[in-house]
């Protein structure tokens, strides 16, 4: 198998550990796009042991972006000018938000 196919397989392996991803998530989101390979083919292939193409590995790439896009942004901390959000003044219902 070349190798840049299986640097690109490892460097996506990395991004889904790192963000900590269920192998079944990652599949299942990239079936959802259109993905053709199985989870048994998709585990391969971030270890190495399995050849994708640019394609398929571009529509895996966008499946693991997406859903690293829904996780819940962590906490920051805030500085001591900011109001805490319970200090915030809610909108009235007729208010207009940037109006």
């Amino acid at each position: 198998m070349d190798k840049a196919i299986q640097t690109r397989g490892a460097k996506l392996a990395g991004v889904i550990e790192y963000w900590n991803l269920s192998l079944e998530g990652v599949w299942l989101h990239y079936a959802s796009l259109g993905g053709e390979m199985s989870e048994l083919e998709l585990d391969a292939y971030l270890h190495g042991a399995y050849g994708l193409s640019g394609y398929q590995h571009d529509i895996m790439a966008q499946a693991v972006n997406e859903l690293i896009d829904m996780l819940p942004v962590p906490p920051r901390a805030s500085f001591s000018s900011e109001p805490d959000f319970n200090e915030v003044e809610p909108l009235a219902p007729g208010d207009v938000f940037g109006g």
